[in-house]
């Protein structure tokens, strides 16, 4: 029996086990701050003017795909998908503004928005994966 593949599933398949290798070999430093910047992240979110917006990972997207915040809210990602993300801006040529590292199955990350402007962003494992932060 002849199964045909496409190449976009060839390179989904790929990528997919690539981010596996990757996360489970390697965690990046980003990873291992995560509990750090979530304790950071809890006395801003006890201020009465600055608020929490959670954007969860799931079905290889960003949900929502676009939020707005205001400068000291705090931003978490929840990663709900089987497989390891990241939300890192997309900025290329300079460092980026944020980056999660590796988020795991079940894995949540907080960053605290510190200057306006509106920031795209992706999953390094998966960059058709694409959101938007816009900080007032």
């Amino acid at each position: 029996m002849h199964h045909k593949t496409s190449p976009t599933s060839t390179t989904l398949v790929l990528l997919a086990a690539l981010a596996l290798i990757a996360a489970t070999g390697c965690p990046s430093p980003a990873s291992a701050s995560q509990s750090a910047s979530s304790e950071k992240a809890a006395p801003q979110s006890e201020s009465a003017s600055a608020k929490v917006v959670t954007v969860l990972i799931r079905d290889f997207k960003f949900e929502p795909a676009t939020v707005t915040v205001h400068e000291g809210d705090t931003v978490e990602w929840k990663n709900e998908d089987s497989v390891p993300h990241t939300a890192t801006e997309a900025a290329e040529g300079k460092k980026p503004a944020f980056d999660s590292g590796y988020l795991q199955t079940g894995a949540a990350w907080h960053y605290v928005a510190q200057k306006k402007g509106t920031y795209n962003y992706i999953c390094t494992l998966h960059p058709n994966m694409q959101g938007t932060l816009i900080v007032q």
